[in-house]
């Protein structure tokens, strides 16, 4: 055998071309890159490599010496393995820990990647230096990212969103876009999301304040929308025929109490059009936002279509914040599941505290209950053992013909015999379904 191949014969570079391909495919990409110095063939293969990623095993920009100094370090080992790489680039990932901020390199590399024609971009970039606890903004992200046309996905966090330029035509293939911890301002929502025609899924985290203010009198226009997850709390859903699933929710600790009525919430003009709506998680501060507002009984138009709704962070001794709840659910004739965490926190007014959900539902005016007709579950998680649960149980068991389930969470805090009485009470109530079964834990 030694005879036939020899006792220096390169058996990996004597492999198919195919095989060759993938072993360089599994390779950290540091190691793949420098596969290109050993043969032409080599570097052809490191050329037919598509997807990039620059993550940890690359490197980590070190907290000893000049940040500067040792971010063009590394990229300039990025630099290297890119100016090698002489094939079609279609994704492309830069995630190396300690990385603060955009540099003039990163967009020159960014430059590069749009000429390559690159589809999926991520850019990762950890938090700048702290002020009293809250990272700093001031990130302008890649000027460059404009001329990347070819784009499907992408994905950013820590950068400053900055306005489009004025021959900025759009991303007309953007199907997936997901920006966290970002600041953003109208141009956003006026100009940026109306050019990218195929979105579907949007993940969107906005800094601080800027998540209320960048969209005052913003409009969502985005006809191909499918997913929504944002922090911001008054978007305006001005035509969005296909968004199914939408979850606002607080991505970030760093809220402070505000007087919310100065942004005139209006939670009818913000449900006016979501036509295809199947699944909406709220909580925390999206209730106290529109609590502030004119809360109807009932939206002028109904959420037909939603099964599932999620109420997380909800105050329900709060009156304001319960309407809020009993307007969704009026609302949403074919609910199927229903998901509520009650809040543990109580710092409404006096005035707003409610001793029963019976009589809010009475002083209200509330409508018969009839949106429970198609209920199947219901899950209350956090329990502890106030009459306002014990109403909306009730409520539940008595009103959903199709009931299956009922799932009900104590708070650890509440001792045994409060949690034996909420149980016993529980079971007392009338269902208006056979099925229904209640689980207590």
């Amino acid at each position: 055998m030694k005879a036939l191949l020899g006792c220096n014969a390169d058996r990996i570079s004597n492999l198919p071309h195919d095989v060759m391909q993938r072993i360089v495919t599994f390779l950290p990409v540091k190691d793949a890159a420098k596969t290109a110095a050993l043969s032409k063939q080599w570097r052809h293969n490191w050329g037919a490599t598509t997807q990039l990623v620059f993550d940890a095993h690359f490197g980590r920009i070190s907290k000893e010496g000049n940040y500067d100094s040792n971010v063009s370090r590394l990229m300039l080992q990025i630099y290297k393995a890119l100016l090698v790489h002489d094939g079609p680039i279609t994704k492309f990932a830069l995630e190396i820990p300690g990385l603060r901020r955009p540099s003039p390199d990163i967009n020159h590399m960014v430059q590069f990647l749009a000429k390559k024609g690159v589809h999926e971009l991520t850019l990762i970039f950890d938090d700048d230096e702290v002020n009293d606890g809250h990272p700093k903004i001031g990130r302008e992200m890649p000027s460059a990212l404009f001329s990347a046309s070819q784009l499907s996905f992408l994905k950013m966090r820590n950068c400053d969103f900055s306005r489009a330029p004025s021959w900025f035509l759009g991303f007309t293939k953007l199907t997936h876009l997901w920006l966290v911890s970002v600041s953003v301002d109208s141009s956003f929502y006026d100009d940026f999301l109306p050019k990218c025609p195929l979105l579907e899924h949007l993940t969107l985290g906005v800094r601080g304040s800027n998540a209320i203010e960048s969209c005052l009198n913003a409009e969502l226009v985005a006809p191909s929308l499918k997913f929504l997850a944002s922090n911001v709390w008054n978007i305006c859903f001005k035509h969005t025929p296909l968004l199914s699933v939408v979850s606002i929710e607080p991505l970030y600790p760093d809220y402070t109490r505000c007087d919310f009525r100065v942004y005139n919430p209006d939670i009818a003009a913000v449900f006016a059009s979501l036509p295809a709506l199947q699944h909406l998680s709220v909580g925390g501060e999206w209730l106290q936002f529109f609590a502030s507002g004119n809360i109807p009984s009932m939206l002028p138009t109904h959420l037909r279509q939603l099964k599932l709704l999620e109420v997380a962070s909800i105050e329900l001794n709060c009156s304001m914040e319960t309407r809020v709840l009993l307007c969704l659910i009026m609302s949403s004739p074919n609910l199927q599941r229903l998901r509520i965490w009650p809040s543990d926190a109580q710092s409404f007014k006096p005035t707003e505290f409610i001793h029963s959900l019976q009589l809010l539902i009475e002083a209200e005016d509330f409508p018969p209950v009839s949106c429970f007709q198609c209920l199947e579950e219901f899950d209350m998680n956090g329990c502890r053992g106030t009459q306002v649960e014990l109403d909306l149980v009730r409520l539940v068991l008595t009103s959903a013909p199709r009931l299956c389930r009922v799932f009900l969470t104590l708070e650890e805090k509440l001792d045994y015999q409060e949690g034996f009485e909420f149980l016993m009470q529980v079971t007392r109530y009338k269902r208006a379904s056979r099925e229904a079964e209640v689980i207590c834990v």
